[in-house]
């Protein structure tokens, strides 16, 4: 699996496994337990290192499922990303919400802990003070933003002693409300773009795009992969998906790469596509 490396030495495999939905929305929910368990497994033995969850997937239980996933595994080898609500950005509650992510997730540390959203009513000094905070205590290896534009992460930026490795978006061939100019801040200064959502959350299998067609044929790979390494061809930018199917062939992604002009032709229908909405 290629990675992508930042100044600092932080790195991220180019492709990483998403967890929203399994163990609930927003409420959990405990049906699926023993299959979503299986399936975090299933992707760890397949290659992958690095899995994404949040506090607010099925309020915490998805952090649990992740936790009960991994036990088995060499912890020096996975890159565990979580985030704290948006609500919870006051001082003392990051710091709570980080803590009960430990305990969720039987960790000792995150290794990327994100902002998930931007909260115009909790001021964003209080709230990068916690984040580092939980740097100096060893909670959290790295810290990072979801769904931040320009200006938000500059503030972050402007209020933290550590480095903001990271900006968590959606981004895909059917992003309809992409900021490329928040995507060149970042490649531009030294951020990482972790774009969550790379098949359109199953538009892939619904809204077709012909592009992706034609390049699958062309280099006998399936349109998820051809997605996938378009994504990961750009500079700073990884990509994290859901799946409990079709691991290994999305895991081969990386074994090919797409020409240039051939990633051109797929920003083409994204330009496109934002027009038109």
């Amino acid at each position: 699996m290629r990675t992508k490396e930042l100044q600092n030495g932080f790195k991220l495999p180019a492709i990483g496994i998403g967890t929203y939905g399994l163990g609930g929305n927003r409420e959990p929910d405990y049906a699926h337990d023993k299959e979503n368990i299986s399936a975090i497994k299933k992707a760890i033995k397949v290659g992958f290192r690095h899995i994404d969850t949040a506090e607010r997937y099925g309020r915490g239980h998805s952090e649990e499922l992740l936790g009960k996933a991994i036990k088995e595994f060499d912890r020096t080898k996975l890159i565990i990303t979580t985030k704290v609500h948006g609500k919870n950005l006051k001082y003392e509650d990051v710091i709570n919400s980080a803590k009960n992510s430990l305990k969720r997730l039987k960790i000792g540390y995150i290794d990327l802990y994100l902002i998930h959203h931007y909260n115009p009513e909790i001021p964003l000094k209080e709230t990068m003070a916690s984040m580092d905070f939980l740097i100096e205590q060893g909670l959290v290896k790295n810290i990072g933003v979801s769904n931040f534009n320009i200006e938000q992460i500059k503030e972050a930026q402007k209020y933290t002693k550590n480095k903001i490795v990271a900006n968590e978006i959606n981004y895909s061939p059917w992003s309809e409300r992409v900021r490329f100019s928040t995507i060149e801040y970042c490649q531009n200064n030294d951020i990482l773009i972790i774009a969550h959502k790379p098949f359109g959350r199953g538009k892939i299998n619904t809204e077709k795009i012909k592009i992706l067609a034609k390049l699958s044929k062309k280099y006998g790979k399936t349109e998820a992969q051809i997605t996938l390494n378009w994504l990961i061809s750009k500079k700073n930018i990884v990509t994290i998906f859901k799946s409990v199917n079709h691991l290994r062939e999305n895991y081969e992604a990386t074994d090919f790469q797409l020409t240039n002009k051939d990633c051109e032709k797929i920003d083409e229908n994204l330009n496109e596509l934002i027009k038109v909405r």
